[in-house]
């Protein structure tokens, strides 16, 4: 017979156990400290290449659709770069900004109406040029 002790949830018990049981108990015990050490140094080291800055790489992430997407802006951002300053303007603060007409006219110091021309003018620009 031999004796072994474990955790119970709030205090170490020792109980007589048979020796093939015993022997069992203490190869469980074993790979449990094996993998928790495993564990531990896992995330010791991952946690290390996060402090240093080292990317991890997702592996959801998608590279092709990201480099077109990458691809797409670099397109758009051409594209705008074609447009009177005027039509960029009123573009961007429309867009970008979610200004009205007459707000981009305020800040332009140009009528409502001629503001509506060149967003549509703009708009009729960009779609010509990607096409």
């Amino acid at each position: 017979m031999a004796r072994i002790q474990y955790f119970d949830g709030t205090k170490y018990v020792e109980i007589e156990v048979t020796e093939e049981f015993a022997a069992e108990y203490a190869a469980m015990e074993h790979r449990d400290k094996l993998i928790e050490r495993k564990e531990t140094r896992r995330h010791q080291s991952l946690d290390k290449s996060l402090e240093h800055g080292w990317d991890i790489p997702d592996p959801s992430a998608d590279v092709a659709l990201q480099a077109e997407r990458n691809e797409e802006k670099a397109r758009l951002s051409s594209a705008l770069q074609k447009l009177t300053d005027k039509q960029r303007a009123v573009l961007l603060l429309y867009i970008d900004e979610g200004l009205s007409f007459r707000e981009i006219g305020e800040e332009l110091g140009i009528h409502k109406d001629t503001v509506k021309e060149h967003y549509h003018a703009a708009i009729k620009n960009l779609r010509k040029i990607l096409r």
